[in-house]
C-alpha cells in the first residue's frame, strides 16, 4: 500500500478513521493514568468511611442533650454516695447508724490506712470491724451495709460464736474486713 492509496482510504472513510483516532487517544490516555486509578479508588474508600462515621454521629447525636443531663445526673448521684477518706467522724457515724437501724452492737470499727501517694480520682476506704449480735441480725446487718448508700466490697467476713458453753442466746460475732468506694 502507498501513501496515495492510504490517503484514497483515509477520504473515502473518514468517519471509521476519526473514530480510530479517538480510540487510539483514549487508549493512550487510558495508559497514561492507569496508575492513578488505584490512588483514585483508595481516595473513594477513604471518603466512603468518612462519610459513613459523620451518618453515625448524626444518628448518634439525636439524643445526645438528654443523655449528657442523664450522665451528670448519674454522676451527681454517684458522687454522692462516695465515702470521703478524710472525714473519720463522718465514716464511723455511718457505721453507728447502721448499728442502731439493725439492733446489734459494734464492738469495734477501724478505719484504716490509706495508699495516699496516688493521684486516682476514686480510691478504697479499707475498715476492719467487729459486730455482735444474733445471726439474723448480723446477715441483716451485713445486708444492710452491702445495699447501703456507699459501694462496698467486703474482702473477708468471719462469724464466731460469743462467750462460752452458758452462752444461750445465740449471739454471735462478725469480723469484717472491707473497702468503700470513696475519694482522698
Amino acid at each position: 500500500m502507498t501513501g496515495a492509496d492510504l490517503t484514497a482510504n483515509i477520504k473515502k472513510h473518514p468517519l471509521g478513521v476519526g473514530c480510530g483516532l479517538v480510540a487510539l487517544a483514549c487508549g493512550v490516555v487510558l495508559y497514561l493514568h492507569s496508575g492513578d486509578i488505584a490512588l483514585s479508588q483508595a481516595e473513594n474508600e477513604a471518603r466512603t468511611a468518612e462519610a459513613s462515621k459523620m451518618i453515625t454521629n448524626v444518628r448518634n447525636s439525636a439524643n445526645l442533650a438528654e443523655q449528657v443531663a442523664e450522665i451528670q445526673t448519674l454522676s451527681k448521684e454517684l458522687e454522692s454516695r462516695l465515702m470521703r477518706a478524710g472525714q473519720l467522724a463522718v465514716n464511723l457515724q455511718y457505721f453507728y447508724k447502721l448499728e442502731a437501724e439493725n439492733e446489734v452492737k459494734l464492738v469495734d470499727v477501724r478505719q484504716a490506712g490509706m495508699n495516699r501517694s496516688s493521684k486516682m480520682q476514686y480510691v478504697t476506704v479499707p475498715f476492719s470491724l467487729t459486730v455482735s449480735g444474733t445471726f439474723p441480725q448480723l446477715v441483716n446487718f451485713l445486708n444492710r451495709f452491702q445495699a447501703g448508700r456507699h459501694f462496698c466490697r467486703v474482702n473477708s467476713a468471719t462469724f464466731n460464736k460469743s462467750g462460752g458453753a452458758s452462752d444461750t442466746g445465740g449471739e454471735m460475732s462478725l469480723s469484717l474486713n472491707l473497702e468503700v468506694l470513696g475519694q482522698p
